[in-house]
């Protein structure tokens, strides 16, 4: 059964039987958050520090690159009643080595005479110390205005609940001017003691230096510098989050981002770990609901609530058998209680022993702190995933108020276009892509709607080109708009109908089902329901005519002025993989696009073996695996140069002698149009396709209807490179079908449909 007859039948048989709340309970427990680590993270440290980690560069705190190579700090900070601390941290930033050369500090409000701590020290500090006053701001709303207002690119961050070793912001900022393409450095911190308490706490938020992982390593903002279009490309600190958390969101949302990182342990700061048994339950709680909040780790949540259910029930039923038999049988209930209590604490010591004993002599009673303290995470995590549909709302609302900026930025728009997510924007550059850029310079303002899943990394908006943003928020965000348009390159993505006003909704069905897994109910149903529906291929129409009478065929199209600015000036060096090949100077039979399970790879191995002086290259994703398990990168003269992006395949593909498609003819090919046919001949290559029935509808193609057709086109085609004629006429026909076409033709349909009757 198929991974698609699954999801139908859990959908319509399963599904209905159990409860929503109980659907909305699980949800909310799963574990929704799961970003890729993009993040190259280089050890900057002395030999002797984690000797086993690589790759990493010898630091000394001696090296002290030229003035004139170091980048320009701000230090930013968050305070809130910081009275008791603002002054020994300021202080330790005045004997930094290396001072910022600006500070930028956000007060929440401070009534404890915070402000009149920091006009005094602002009067005389060596460097520009501002104050952004912002009442009732949270740590991730005081970050955030203070990084839009600093000065510099670097931005260094810490708070005022630390001490900072003087060599701290020496260290943290070395490796940017060591490596220039170093985009975040992250320190370490450890915890300050002032009692047992603090030491107590190191165990629940303390780091051993030497259990670090440093790719893994999530680092605090007490400790942590940046660029500043790193931080803007994260989507900044997230400020919908009500209490904790941010620190963490935005660390994986910065490790999703493909830059590299510096692990920096010499960068130290020493952090205030509470010493009260309050202070620390407080903590302790703030976090682990924050954690629940933002749902990282949701399965730690189950594994605490299992342990607690392991240990606790037996624990109070012997306790309470205790108490029954105290009461009725005074002299047997004490002894049996006295025993009870002796083995639970005796537990409660084994447990915790090793590291109680670390807090010193009289460890005993921290045992019964460490239990204590243990159980409020499970608890505090359950209210912060409870309270997530509240902190939905106000990540809706924060992204709402975005949308509306970028809305008043665009008066002068012809029409808003939203497009649900399915495909990464970085990922195979096709015509969800194309439509959204014809769109776009057409005058729409487009929201291109990201999954993030293979190369993304894309949080709240984006502006990717004029009129054109990225997004990544929640669907509920566009509630704002008034009949917007909804453009839907998957009958998957029907639900997000709900969450517009009145949309206009665009059904554009360029694949067959079988490729996007939708479901049938929901592509019907959009047949049935949507303004407008396009195809791409005849099979496709002549599926859909019967049910939709006013279908619009939209071919598949090309960038033509893009591919031809991109064409290589004479002389201009290869791309450095294909530098090889060239030198054999054999002829190049190029293909680009997805290598899958449509792909006739035995038509290139017949054809690579006989024509053993040709060079047959490959450019795109092994998009299921079936490029590696078909043998045939064994061929001598088949090279496979992996995927490129979107601006520089070009490069390749005008290198081409000759451009093929070897499609497999199946219920899948049968209904494609290739993209890249119109980019060969936009190339001006000689194409050599398999007999797919929308190549046959244009000119200049060359047709093969079996595999030793294929074979011999090789030859004509290469002729042809040299035919004025043969290349004039697949120019016309690359610039007769451009997207700008293609997106004017759905334009002028939507203008149609809003004309009165």
């Amino acid at each position: 059964m198929t991974n698609s007859t699954w999801r139908t039948r859990f959908k319509t048989v399963i599904k209905p039987w159990i409860p929503e709340r109980l659907r909305n309970f699980y949800w909310q427990f799963r574990e929704p958050l799961q970003l890729p680590d993009r993040s190259e993270v280089t050890l900057f440290a002395p030999p002797e520090v984690l000797p086993g980690y690589h790759p990493r560069q010898d630091l000394s705190l001696s090296d002290s690159p030229p003035a004139a190579e170091r980048e320009s700090v701000t230090l930013i900070a968050t305070i809130y009643n910081e009275a008791e601390n603002l002054a020994d941290w300021l202080d330790s930033l005045r004997m930094q080595r290396r001072i910022p050369d600006e500070i930028v500090i956000t007060d929440g409000g401070s009534t404890d005479g915070t402000p009149d701590i920091l006009r005094r020290y602002a009067a005389d500090f060596p460097v520009p110390l501002r104050v952004i006053a912002a009442p009732g701001a949270n740590i991730a709303r005081g970050r955030n205005l203070a990084i839009e207002a600093a000065s510099h690119e670097i931005i260094a961050c810490s708070d005022c609940g630390s001490l900072l070793d003087e060599n701290w912001l020496h260290a943290l900022t070395l490796p940017f001017a060591l490596d220039p393409q170093i985009g975040v450095s992250a320190g370490y911190y450890d915890v300050l003691e002032t009692n047992a308490l603090s030491r107590l706490a190191r165990r629940f938020f303390g780091v051993d230096l030497d259990a670090v992982d440093p790719q893994e390593f999530l680092p605090s903002g007490r400790s942590l510098a940046f660029r500043k279009r790193l931080w803007a490309d994260a989507g900044g600190y997230p400020e919908w989050l009500t209490d904790a958390g941010e620190d963490t969101l935005f660390d994986m949302r910065l490790k999703a981002q493909p830059a590299r990182w510096a692990f920096v342990p010499a960068a130290r700061v020493s952090w205030h770990a509470p010493n009260t048994l309050r202070k620390l339950l407080k903590t302790y709680f703030r976090y682990s609901r924050g954690d629940g909040e933002t749902g990282i780790s949701a399965e730690l949540y189950w594994y605490k609530m299992v342990e607690l259910l392991r240990l606790w029930p037996r624990r109070l039923a012997l306790g309470l058998l205790g108490v029954v038999l105290l009461w009725r049988l005074l002299p047997l209930g004490a002894l049996y209680f006295g025993s009870w209590l002796a083995w639970s604490l005796w537990r409660l010591w084994r447990e915790n022993r090793p590291y109680a004993e670390s807090l010193g002599r009289r460890f005993y009673p921290y045992t019964l702190l460490l239990e204590m303290v243990g159980t409020v995470q499970p608890i505090a995590f359950a209210l912060g995933v409870l309270a997530r549909p509240q902190i939905r709302t106000l990540e809706v609302d924060f992204y709402q108020v975005r949308l509306k900026e970028i809305l008043a930025q665009h008066p002068d728009c012809r029409g808003v276009v939203v497009y649900p997510p399915t495909h990464d924007w970085g990922f195979m550059f096709q015509r969800p892509h194309q439509m959204a850029r014809a769109f776009a310079r057409q005058g729409w303002l487009y929201f291109y709607c990201t999954a993030n899943g293979r190369t993304d990394a894309v949080f709240g908006f984006r502006e990717v080109e004029r009129r054109l943003y990225l997004a990544q928020v929640p669907p509920e965000t566009f509630g704002v708009l008034k009949n917007p348009v909804v453009y839907l390159g998957s009958a998957w993505n029907r639900s997000w109908l709900q969450y517009f006003d009145a949309p206009r909704v665009i059904y554009d069905h360029y694949d067959d089902l079988e490729i996007s897994g939708a479901l049938p109910e929901d592509h019907l149903a959009l047949l049935q329901d949507a303004e407008i529906v396009v195809v791409t291929a005849n099979r496709l129409l002549d599926a859909v005519r019967p049910r939709r009478g006013d279908v619009l065929m939209i071919p598949n199209g090309v960038d033509y002025a893009f591919i031809q600015a991109a064409r290589p000036l004479p002389g201009a060096p290869p791309p450095a993989d294909l530098q090889a090949i060239l030198a054999l100077e054999n002829p190049i039979v190029g293909y680009s696009g997805a290598l899958a399970e449509w792909f006739d790879y035995d038509i290139l191995i017949q054809a690579a073996q006989r024509y053993p002086a040709f060079s047959f290259v490959l450019v795109g994703v092994d998009y299921d695996g079936s490029l590696t398990s078909s043998g045939i990168l064994d061929m001598p003269n088949i090279f496979y140069l992996g995927m490129k992006d979107y601006a520089e395949l070009f490069e390749y593909i005008w290198r081409f002698d000759v451009a093929i498609i070897p499609f497999k003819i199946n219920d899948i090919t049968l209904a494609t149009s290739p993209v890249k046919m119109f980019e060969y001949m936009a190339c001006e290559k000689p194409v050599i396709t398999t007999a797919l029935p929308e190549c046959e509808r244009y000119d200049g193609l060359f047709l093969a209807k079996s595999g030793r057709e294929f074979e011999s086109y090789l030859v004509s085609a290469l002729e042809s490179r040299y035919d004025d004629v043969y290349l004039a006429s697949i120019r016309a026909v690359a610039r007769s079908n451009t997207w700008e076409q293609r997106a004017t033709a759905i334009i002028a349909r939507l203008a149609a449909k809003s004309l009165p009757a």
